[in-house]
């Protein structure tokens, strides 16, 4: 497909502001400026963070009240029920807790929703094993801030509620558990947003500890971030920064199980093996079905059965590459028959009996080869469910909540999506989302653009430079590697595939 080539424009003044002040090279500070950080301050922690760097956790709202119920509930010897999305982001927030909880000798135990028969979130079979197993208090980690009814419920038996969550709030109002833990809330004072939610879960369980960098947890921390896709901005870049650092030497015997299955041992471990081999690894358990192998491998302690548990999880993630391929090519010949791409600015399939574990990969595929929004929906008995995703322009969340008449229950943000509808909706629900997407998307909006840094001279890549380039790292959402130009060259043989 055709791309927008956008070379940004270079900011002479703030180079040498930047440069001068920090010693650094004008390219190097031309490409700090191109990440929005424009001031000598914001340079300097960019290039030089470290863990310490981290935000106070007694700055998020509600923590003191969370701390408060959990040494109520650890002094009188309460049952807490941990509950966590099944996703990686949601496995390693689990993970995190658990050990934090055995550190300070509180009974627990956990659930995690079948991702197919329960969906995501708190539901009603979750309340009524509470209930049933005498629990009186219910953490959720990485979901519950869109559970209204199911914590009502849980307050009406007379179990309290901990919401532990950094997706987008539904409404202003909050869901009535006795603290709600989230820094998008809008009476929030904690300084960054966009934590994943390990780096929630993170963040909470060493304050509840009293050691607020637990870096022995940083692995799976910055594992779990990274697979969430949120932006390596603030603190989720010195998250990662820190956390490859100890993924490169784990002692976890799951995880380096795993990335000796994986085929990258003795490799240096960065972003893309962590992005594209090891979370996908981790995730497949859940988009399949149960995950409780996932969570095994994550808090193994015995070699062997690290061993078979990787084997299980890389299996499982053959498994679901065939179920995506044989979905992909479906959706693919769909598109040629149903597809207006000249009136319609977003992919909505659906059928009956798609693998639902499976949708949301198939959506990101979809939009990253025709650069628009795609929803793919899979139904069964009438009912519909959906995941999508999103390109710059198109606020998936937004539009779903203007849609949000013809859905029976949605959540997500700007570029990923999560729905329920019920199948004789489908088609109302593609016209208007499609009346929106025609606001919103002007047909240059639908190429996709190759956004470069600056145009330089071939005589300006220097080893100084390359050496300047590491400072930039770790790479990944909102600091892509950088991708420069060069104009005017003349080509004097034929390309040829070296090495």
């Amino acid at each position: 497909m055709q791309k927008i080539w956008k070379v940004k424009k270079p900011d002479i003044a703030l180079q040498r502001n930047l440069s001068s002040g920090l010693g650094i090279s004008s390219s190097l500070a031309q490409l700090l400026i191109n990440r929005g950080i424009i001031t000598l301050s914001a340079a300097e922690e960019f290039l030089h963070c470290g863990i310490s760097s981290l935000h106070r956790a007694e700055l998020l709202p509600d923590i003191d009240k969370a701390r408060a119920r959990i040494q109520k509930a650890l002094r009188k010897g309460e049952k807490v029920l941990l509950f966590s999305d099944y996703d990686a982001d949601g496995l390693t927030s689990l993970a995190v807790f658990k050990a934090a909880f055995r550190n300070l000798g509180l009974t627990h135990q956990h659930y995690i929703p079948h991702r197919l028969k329960e969906g995501y979130g708190l539901s009603e079979q979750a309340v009524k094993y509470a209930q049933s197993n005498d629990f009186s208090l219910v953490i959720t980690l990485d979901c519950g801030i869109s559970n209204f009814k199911e914590i009502d419920e849980l307050k009406k038996l007379d179990i309290d509620t901990i919401v532990i969550d950094h997706h987008s709030l539904l409404c202003d109002s909050l869901p009535p558990a006795c603290a709600v833990i989230n820094p998008k809330r809008r009476d929030s004072r904690y300084p960054y947003a966009d934590l994943a939610g390990v780096g929630l879960s993170y963040k909470v369980a060493g304050y509840l500890l009293g050691d607020p960098l637990l870096e022995e947890e940083l692995d799976i921390v910055c594992l779990g971030t990274i697979a969430d896709m949120v932006p390596l901005s603030g603190e989720n870049r010195i998250i990662v920064k820190e956390g490859l650092k100890r993924l490169n030497i784990t002692r976890r015997p799951g995880l380096r199980a795993l990335i000796e299955v994986s085929g990258i041992k003795n490799k240096a471990i960065n972003t893309e093996y962590v992005s594209y081999i090891l979370a996908p690894r981790i995730n497949a358990c859940g988009r399949l079905g149960s995950c409780e192998a996932a969570l095994a491998l994550l808090l193994c302690d015995s070699e062997p059965k690290a061993a078979l548990l990787a084997k299980e999880l890389h299996s499982r993630n053959q498994e679901r590459q065939r179920i995506e391929g044989r979905i992909m090519d479906e959706a693919l010949n769909r598109l040629e028959s149903e597809m207006d791409f000249a009136k319609e600015r977003v992919i909505i399939l659906h059928q009956e009996n798609w693998h639902r574990g499976i949708l949301g990969i198939v959506a990101a595929k979809l939009t990253e080869r025709f650069h628009r929004p795609a929803i793919i929906i899979s139904v069964i008995d009438g009912m519909g469910k959906g995941s999508g995703r999103s390109i710059e322009g198109f606020h998936l969340f937004e539009a779903l909540s203007e849609a949000r008449e013809y859905l029976e229950g949605f959540g997500g943000h700007q570029r990923a999506c999560g729905l329920s509808i019920s199948q004789a909706k489908i088609e109302y629900f593609r016209k208007d989302i499609n009346r929106i997407a025609l606001q919103k998307l002007h047909p240059e909006d639908l190429l996709p653009s190759l956004h470069i840094d600056m145009d330089v001279e071939l005589s300006d890549l220097s080893a100084e430079l390359l050496g300047e380039l590491n400072l930039l790292e770790p790479f990944g959402q909102a600091n892509p590697q950088p991708l420069f130009s060069s104009s005017n060259l003349k080509v004097k043989s034929k390309p040829a595939v070296m090495g």
